[in-house]
C-alpha cells in the first residue's frame, strides 16, 4: 500500500481505526503522518502516527528504542508535553499514536517574528521557558508506580532524561502554550543498553558532557533549555558555526554573558540563563522546577506580563502582519482602544532584536554542515548521526517519498520491498478550514443517497424456444424406436 501521488481525497485506510490524512515530517528512524481516528456514533479525532521506517523494522534494537519512546509516553501526563494514546503495529511495522498539535516549532516562531520585525517579546520568551522548564520537571521527577505502601508518591524513579531538547522540539500551540515533543532518543530506568558511543541530539545544543560522549542525565536537559533560553531572549543563535568549533566551545565553556550581545539585558534574568549553562552539571539548577520558579519570579518582580492568552494574542498579530486575519474571540477591549500600545513588544528595551535590512531570517536554521564532519567532529560514527535525526517537517509543495506498510493481511517481508511513489505535500489545514471539511462530510452523510434503481429480470426463453428441446429429444427416440423395431421384425 503506497500513498497518493497527490493530496489526499480522503483519509488512507491504517490498521482498523485510523486513516491518513497526510506526510507531516521525516527524521532518521521514523516517519509522522497527520491521522484521524475513527470510532462508532461519528466520533473522530485528528491524531499524529508516528511509524517506524520500514527498512529498520527488522533490527531488533531500533525497534526496541522505537518503542521506548512508546513506553515513556505512557506514563507521562502534563499540559506542556505531549500525550501518547496507543502503539500497535501495522504490516510488521510498529507505530505510536500521539496528540496533534495546532502550532508550529519554536525556531519556526522566530524566523517568522524576524521576518516581521516584531521578534518574540521578552516575556512571552520567558514565558514559554518556563512551560518548558515546568514539563520537564515533571518527567525528570516521574517515579513509577508505587510497590508498597510507605510509598504513596510512587516508586522509583523512571529517570527519564529526554537528551534533544531544542526549539525543534518545543510547538507553541495556537493557544498560547508551550508542548514539549520526541522523545524518540530519551533515556529512561529500565532501558536496555544502547550502542556504546551513542550520543543523541542535536550539537548546538547539547550539553558539554554530550559532545564529549560523557554520562548524561537530567541536568543535561536544563543546559540544553538554557541553550534555548539565550537564543530566544538574546535575538541569536548561540553555538553556530563549523562542527569542530561548536565542540570546543561547548567543551572549555566559552559562552559570553547576554550582556555582551545586548547591554539593556536585565541583569536578573542574565543570572538565570548563566546558570543554566554551567559547564559542570554540578553548578547548575539542579532541577528544572527550580529554574521554572525562577523565571516565574523573574517575571513578577520585573512587572512583565505573558500567559497564553497573551502568545496567543501575540500569534495573531504575526498573522495579521503576514496579511492574515485575527480571531475574533482574543481580541481584548483594550486591543480596540489602544490597538498599538497592547503588546508593544518592549521596543526601547529590545529594538535591536529587529532584523537588518542584510540579516535572514535563516539566523535560526541549523548550520548546514555536512553530516560527515558532524559525526567526525563529535567521534560517532555517521550512519549512528543520520539515525537519530529529529524528524523534518515538510513543507507546502515539497515532493517526497514515503511508502507504506503493506496491508495487514500481507507477509510483513514484504514491507520496504514496495515501489515508493512521489507524494505532493498539502499544506497544512487550518482549524477553521478543517472544521468546515468535517462539517460538510457529515451533512453529506446525512443527505439522502440516491436508491438504485431496480434492475429488469433476465429475458425468459419465448414458448416456442422452451418446447425446442422436447422436440429435438422425442425425434430422436422415435427414431431409435424404429431402429430397434426393425432389428426384431
Amino acid at each position: 500500500m503506497n500513498l497518493p501521488s497527490v493530496a489526499f481525497d480522503g483519509p488512507v485506510p491504517f490498521g482498523t481505526r485510523y486513516g491518513l490524512l497526510r506526510p507531516l515530517a521525516t527524521g532518521g528512524m521514523a516517519e509522522i503522518y497527520l491521522a484521524r481516528q475513527n470510532a462508532m456514533a461519528g466520533f473522530e479525532k485528528d491524531i499524529v502516527i508516528k511509524r517506524l521506517k520500514p527498512e529498520l523494522a527488522e533490527d531488533p534494537r531500533i525497534v526496541e528504542m522505537f518503542l521506548d519512546e512508546a513506553r515513556i509516553g505512557a506514563v507521562l501526563n502534563h499540559p506542556n508535553i505531549v500525550h501518547v494514546y496507543d502503539v500497535d503495529e501495522e504490516g510488521g511495522v510498529p507505530y505510536i499514536a500521539m496528540e496533534y498539535i495546532v502550532g508550529e516549532e519554536l525556531n519556526q516562531l522566530c524566523r517568522r517574528g524576524l521576518a516581521h520585525d516584531r521578534f518574540l517579546p521578552l516575556p512571552h520568551a520567558v514565558e514559554l521557558i518556563r512551560q518548558a522548564a515546568a514539563g520537564m520537571g515533571y518527567f525528570h521527577a516521574k517515579r513509577g508506580a508505587a510497590e508498597r505502601a510507605d510509598r504513596p508518591h510512587g516508586g522509583l524513579g523512571l529517570e527519564i532524561v529526554h537528551c534533544d531538547i531544542s526549539p525543534t522540539n518545543l510547538l507553541v500551540t495556537e493557544d498560547g502554550f508551550l508542548k514539549i515533543i520526541d522523545f524518540g532518543i530519551a533515556r529512561a530506568a529500565g532501558q536496555r543498553d544502547r550502542e556504546e558511543g551513542t550520543i543523541p541530539g542535536k550539537l548546538s545544543y547539547m550539553a558539554p558532557e554530550q559532545a564529549s560522549r560523557g554520562a548524561v542525565d537530567h541536568r543535561s536537559d536544563i543546559f540544553s533549555l538554557g541553550v534555548v533560553l539565550y537564543e530566544i531572549t538574546v535575538g541569536k543563535r548561540l553555538f553556530k558555526g563549523p562542527a569542530h568549533e561548536v565542540v570546543k566551545r561547548l567543551t572549555e565553556g566559552e559562552i559570553e554573558p547576554p550582556t555582551f550581545a545586548r547591554r539593556d539585558f536585565p541583569g536578573a534574568l542574565e543570572g538565570i540563563i548563566m546558570r543554566t549553562l554551567e559547564r559542570h552539571p554540578e553548578n547548575r539548577y539542579q532541577s528544572a522546577y527550580d529554574l521554572a520558579d525562577d523565571l516565574e519570579g523573574f517575571l513578577r518582580e520585573a512587572r512583565m506580563h505573558s500567559g497564553p492568552v497573551r502568545i496567543a494574542r501575540y500569534l495573531d498579530e504575526l498573522a495579521e502582519a503576514a496579511g492574515g486575519a485575527r480571531r475574533p474571540e482574543l481580541i481584548s477591549e483594550r486591543d480596540r482602544v489602544r490597538a498599538d500600545e497592547e503588546l508593544d513588544f518592549d521596543e526601547q528595551m529590545f529594538d535591536g532584536y529587529r532584523a537588518s535590512d542584510e540579516e535572514e531570517a535563516s539566523e535560526w536554521d541549523e548550520f548546514q554542515e555536512p553530516d560527515a564532519d558532524i559525526a567526525a567532529a563529535l567521534g560517532l560514527d555517521l550512519d549512528q548521526l543520520r539515525l537519530m535525526r529529529t524528524p523534518v517537517p515538510h513543507r507546502d509543495g515539497e515532493v517526497i517519498r514515503l511508502p507504506l506498510p503493506a496491508p495487514t493481511e500481507s507477509s510483513p517481508t514484504a514491507v520496504g520491498n514496495e515501489e515508493s511513489v512521489p507524494v505532493i505535500v498539502a499544506p497544512p489545514v487550518s482549524a477553521s478550514a478543517m472544521q468546515e471539511l468535517v462539517q460538510a462530510q457529515a451533512q453529506a452523510q446525512r443527505q439522502p443517497q440516491p436508491q438504485p434503481q431496480p434492475q429488469p429480470p433476465p429475458p425468459q426463453p419465448s414458448g416456442a424456444a422452451n418446447f425446442l428441446p422436447w422436440l429435438v429429444l422425442g425425434t430422436c427416440a422415435g427414431i431409435a424406436i424404429g431402429i430397434l423395431v426393425s432389428q426384431l421384425l
